[in-house]
């Protein structure tokens, strides 16, 4: 082939780092600078040899025993492998070679978009073991609440025991305190056995500060563009094409070698990229080329907050192809109005219209000035469906970028919380529940970190509240090193028996049932009225007939006249004569 022709495009992940082939165990490592390059492992000292696109390549013998290793460039001090498939002793120790396939069968649950509730959890947090083995004890409790997937925030190597996951470091490796990566496939495989599909959440905007050593290797990073957590990775600058490569590849390997159904792509506005194709239409198209002729389908869920519906669209149309995006809109709607919170970009919401808006689309700045942001947001596009938008009353963020981290059940009330609850499950859209909130659990969720440093800790604490400034941070007092973060963010699931707790988890289950009934998602959109604070979603064209939902966002009652039919769901509301009152947060769904 002419050397004009050649390109990164036929790399896939069993290329990148250690894959064991045969008898031996063939390592691989970009350095394309480097003059050397060493593996180490134990007593061993192997030579690599490199080609013409910097890529390393050094060959040991396979016996099937444990194989540790790190990797010297240029005569320097050993370093762990940027694709290191496991740590076992964290970002600073050896890399250790992990035989693939792991036991994996040919199972998958593709997620059905239209039909999908999923269910956010935190691996550290969800179980006092804070494992992979601790999720599995838990799934039959998700299976009798009826959501369709879990969606695990990020497991990647990061520095510590604890960590919200989003500064990972080795992004092939599986953190070594949550388990060992056949305890993750086991995890991927008992979900699919009990029909839940897997997500999985990846940070391609960034590596995490504390163990990078991807500059010791090459230009993964650019120096044209900064992301609020530094140098942005380098998708279209020299050399990139490898860096884009390691990182679509990465996607691959996650959906194929542990067998998930789906990826979140964190923060996704934070990738910079004016390459003709946008990093993220290549792994799109990348990923559903692999398994075109598999019959897996795996989702890729964008998170933005730029309210751009490209994200979305179709290749066709221009768009970067993703199957869904978070929209951040429903949420900042809904809990403007039932909390009356107006700080930070709170401030941009509040009003009934605004939670009509976001029941008709999703969006509700769609080319409209933000008085928080300065400046226009989103721009005017509805070509999208109602099953590419997720929408959610709590997550990861709304709940831990908060003072206190509190939940709504702390600051707003039970009834407040519900109402908003069921706002998001009975919307024409995605609906994510956040681990706990179907039994009403007041626990927080900290941000957290665990470091051996403790000026990185203080520099941490200090710019959470730099980027935070616009909150009043004096109840936050737990630092995010402090111990304690994580441990009172670890869910009480001993409180699920109380009377109280069994009474929401009850009517988070009703909904559900509800919404599947309705067959929400599939592409009926309500007609919705405005009733001072309450406002109703009426489904004419449903399977179980026209059902009017009806949210009283407010401490104030509210009441709708003539309204007949049969109630299906009723929290804090009552029928009187031909009308239906609303106490404060009440909630009804009647079958007309």
């Amino acid at each position: 082939m002419s050397d004009w022709k050649k390109n990164f495009h036929s790399i896939t992940y069993q290329d990148i780092g250690p894959i064991i082939r045969g008898s031996e165990v063939i390592f691989r490592t970009w350095a394309p600078f480097a003059t050397g390059l060493e593996l180490i492992s134990g007593e061993q000292t192997i030579m690599a040899s490199k080609d013409e696109f910097g890529i390393w390549e050094a060959h040991m013998p396979w016996i099937g025993e444990t194989v540790d290793y790190l990797i010297s460039i240029d005569g320097r001090a050993p370093l762990p492998d940027p694709a290191s498939r496991y740590q076992p002793n964290g970002v600073y120790g050896h890399s250790r070679v992990i035989q693939y396939p792991l036991p994996v069968s040919t199972e998958f649950v593709n997620l059905h978009m239209p039909s999908a509730i999923i269910y956010e959890l935190h691996t550290g947090t969800f179980s006092p073991q804070g494992t992979f083995a601790g999720i599995a004890e838990r799934l039959e409790h998700l299976v009798d609440l009826g959501v369709s997937a879990i969606e695990l925030m990020p497991v990647s190597q990061f520095e510590g025991r604890w960590n919200w996951g989003y500064d990972g470091v080795f992004p092939y490796a599986v953190h070594n305190t949550y388990g060992t990566p056949s305890d993750l496939r086991e995890l991927v495989e008992r979900c699919h056995s009990m029909n839940l599909s897997v997500i999985l959440d990846v940070v391609y905007n960034h590596i995490g500060p504390r163990g990078n050593i991807f500059e010791s290797f090459g230009p993964f990073f650019s120096n044209r563009y900064m992301t609020p957590w530094g140098a942005s990775l380098n998708f279209d600058g020299e050399w990139s094409d490898y860096v884009r490569a390691f990182f679509i590849q990465n996607a691959i390997f996650w959906l194929d070698a542990y067998g998930f159904d789906g990826l979140r792509l964190d923060a996704i506005h934070g990738i910079a990229d004016n390459s003709p194709v946008h990093f993220l239409t290549e792994l799109t198209q990348t990923v559903r080329k692999h398994f075109a002729r598999t019959g897996k389908r795996p989702v890729i869920i964008g998170e933005s907050d730029m309210n751009n519906p490209r994200v979305i669209q179709g290749l066709e149309m221009g768009g970067y192809g993703l199957d869904a995006q978070w929209c951040d809109d429903f949420h900042h709607s809904v809990h403007a109005l039932a909390t009356c919170e107006k700080h930070g970009y709170y401030s941009d919401y509040g009003e009934p219209e605004q939670v009509a808006e976001a029941f008709r689309h999703g969006f509700v700045y769609s080319g409209i000035y933000s008085s928080f942001l300065h400046r226009t947001r989103g721009y005017r596009d509805r070509r999208y469906r109602n099953d590419q938008l997720v929408v959610f009353s709590q997550d990861h963020d709304q709940v831990g970028n908060r003072p206190g981290s509190q939940r709504p059940t702390s600051y707003a009330g039970m009834d407040a919380s519900m109402a908003m609850a069921a706002a998001a499950i009975l919307s024409p859209y995605v609906p994510m529940l956040f681990m706990g909130e179907e039994f009403g659990t007041f626990s927080p969720f900290w941000f957290f970190i665990d470091t051996s440093d403790p000026s990185f800790a203080s520099a941490v604490d200090k710019g959470r509240k730099e980027e935070f400034s616009y909150l009043d941070w004096a109840g936050d007092h737990i630092e995010p090193s402090d111990p304690r973060a994580l441990m009172e963010s670890r869910i009480p699931w001993s409180d699920l028996h109380s009377s109280e707790a069994q009474k929401i988890f009850g009517e988070y289950r009703k909904l559900i049932s509800i919404r599947r009934s309705m067959k929400l998602g599939s592409g009926i959109r309500p007609v919705v009225g405005i009733h001072g604070a309450l406002v109703t979603a009426k489904y004419l064209e449903t399977p179980i007939g026209v059902i009017l939902c009806a949210f009283n966002l407010s401490e104030k009652p509210a009441n709708i006249p003539a309204v007949h039919g049969r109630i299906l769901f009723s929290r804090n509301c009552a029928t009187e004569g031909n009308g239906l009152i609303t106490e404060s947060y009440g909630v009804a769904v009647i079958q007309k």
